[in-house]
């Protein structure tokens, strides 16, 4: 097998445990949430529009941190255009930071 299909196999390992844990990340309401939605500055506003608010300084380029006390705060950015909203605490420790 040429080394190209081992690096192929090798990278689709190595990124395929992480993918299962974001996939299986259900959002707890009351608790940090990662929403994923297309447009950068359009999430802003699509957070606060669905009662909630966006932690730290630093977004990505497809994501966000939010949280909101509100428990409908998952389904409200989901039915407002969000993509996806994950559990936030998962992805958190996925990257090696304990909330």
């Amino acid at each position: 097998m040429p080394v190209i299909a081992y690096a192929f196999v090798l990278t689709v390992a190595l990124l395929a445990g992480p993918a299962i844990v974001l996939a299986n990340a259900k959002p707890v309401p009351g608790e940090i949430v990662l929403v994923i939605s297309p447009n950068e500055r359009g999430r802003a506003a699509l957070i606060q529009r669905s009662g909630g608010r966006i932690l730290g300084p630093e977004t990505a380029l497809l994501g966000a941190l939010a949280i909101s006390d509100n428990p409908d705060f998952p389904d409200t950015l989901k039915s407002d255009g969000a993509w996806f909203v994950l559990d936030g605490r998962q992805f958190a420790l996925l990257c090696g930071v304990a909330i």
